[in-house]
């Protein structure tokens, strides 16, 4: 397990030849450092790969576990599958050596990696190997990809709530080798800077937004929001969400049944992932939560008489992600999220109950709940907290996080009883092989 941070780079560039039929580029053969990009075909290929680290079928940690995870640690979910050691989130009492931890750990790492080499190498191609428009597009896309598993990693290994703390994650900005390996842990203030920095250049070198599975200036305008909003930053997060929604390349679906009938073709869908008929086994695409089920708790009450039940769980069966129009779907970021951002932005900022009420009758009202009757910010706060779960449950760990911004998690979890367990443990291979990482270092709860 020593070598897995070393290599990691090396497995990045392999993976690059896992690429699906959606992306429509293969891969040069023999992927070497010095024959990895020559031209504007290999660049492509190898962000491609990229994405590919998020979607292969036979490396399902970054979609599945992103939702498998906090959804038990919530209780959202009431089972994971995997026996004691994945049952450890349900009952919120994790060790340092879960192996489930561990590969969720490294494959926002790998992701982070094959980032860093499609900008390394992309950036090195002269005028003659690419065009400037291609060569910024995918150094833009890249960027974004490494903005969003650093903040991920961040979310979950790092005290994303607490803007002092020393606890940040290790921030690689370079592939990683024997000579970059050893790196130490960053701040939290240091970390969400790095996430910034590397989504300005999303905004001023990423594509437009095109389609849903491809990063974009959209894509990372709405990662932006959020980011802002996990900092405390809530009046520009409010604002920045609000930028997203006016820009119109989104739109909300008339219901919310259509925003997840409709696949691809979603108007709504920011970043999701997608792979297609030919990528994998037709069943296998569309049992996507494989272990994942719903049981009684907080959120099934919370459900009940819910319009958007019956399109988000039937029984213990998650809907969203086994809608027969989309293979295997994780939704990252939709515009209906950036509404109830823009909700609990303005109602953290001290905007008026009228003005922070706006955004989330929006989406009471495509429900079919009608307006919140709230009555004070107090009020509002909790409604906003409430549709968040009903309408987000489910995608990329929503409902947990919300319920740690809103202070809510521990009364709705009985298990949960410190901010020690907001997030995971290092794993203890990553201790192990970068010299500059000891036991020290160790989130606290952990040692």
């Amino acid at each position: 397990m020593k070598k897995i941070i070393i290599y990691i780079s090396i497995i990045s560039l392999i993976t690059s030849c896992e690429l699906t039929e959606v992306l429509d580029n293969d891969p040069p053969n023999n992927l070497v450092s010095e024959n990895v990009v020559k031209n504007e075909t290999d660049a492509k290929a190898l962000l491609n790969g990229a994405y590919t680290t998020i979607t292969s079928r036979t490396n399902a940690l970054y979609y599945m576990y992103s939702e498998l995870i906090p959804s038990a640690m919530v209780g959202s979910m009431s089972q994971t599958g995997g026996g004691s050691i994945n049952g450890q989130f349900s009952v919120n009492d994790i060790l340092f050596d879960n192996f489930y931890v561990r590969d969720f750990w490294l494959i926002y790492y790998k992701v982070i990696d094959a980032a860093n080499n499609s900008i390394k190498l992309t950036s090195q191609l002269t005028d003659s190997q690419i065009t400037r428009a291609a060569k910024e597009e995918i150094i833009g896309e890249a960027h974004f990809l490494r903005a969003m598993a650093t903040f991920d990693a961040l979310r979950y290994f790092g005290q994303f709530f607490d803007s002092s703390s020393n606890l940040g994650v290790i921030l690689r900005t370079e592939p990683s080798n024997f000579v970059t390996r050893n790196k130490a842990r960053s701040t939290v203030a240091e970390t969400y800077d790095q996430i910034l920095s590397d989504i300005e250049i999303a905004l001023e070198k990423a594509p437009e937004y095109s389609v849903s599975y491809r990063g974009s200036k959209t894509a990372a305008k709405a990662l932006k929001a959020k980011v802002l909003l996990f900092q405390g930053k809530y009046e520009e997060a409010a604002a920045t969400a609000n930028e997203v929604i006016n820009e119109g390349f989104v739109t909300l679906e008339p219901t919310f049944e259509e925003a997840f009938a409709k696949g691809l073709n979603s108007s709504e869908m920011i970043l999701m992932t997608y792979r297609d008929e030919n990528s994998d086994s037709e069943d296998n695409n569309r049992k996507r939560f494989y272990f994942g089920r719903v049981g009684s708790s907080w959120f099934t009450d919370l459900m009940e008489g819910d319009p958007r039940q019956q399109f988000t769980y039937s029984g213990s069966t998650v809907l969203k992600t086994n809608n027969v129009e989309t293979y295997r779907p994780t939704y990252f970021m939709r515009l209906a999220e950036m509404y109830l951002l823009k909700a609990e932005g303005l109602a953290f900022s001290g905007a008026s109950l009228e003005e922070s009420s706006k955004p989330l009758n929006i989406i009471r009202n495509r429900a079919g709940i009608g307006d919140s009757q709230a009555t004070t910010i107090d009020e509002l706060k909790n409604d906003i907290f409430d549709e968040i779960a009903r309408e987000l449950a489910f995608e990329n760990g929503s409902e947990w996080f919300a319920a740690i911004r809103f202070n809510k998690v521990m009364e709705l979890k009985s298990t949960i009883i410190s901010s020690n367990q907001f997030i995971l443990p290092i794993p203890e291979e990553e201790i192990n092989s970068n010299g500059a990482i000891t036991l020290a270092d160790q989130n606290p709860g952990y040692e």
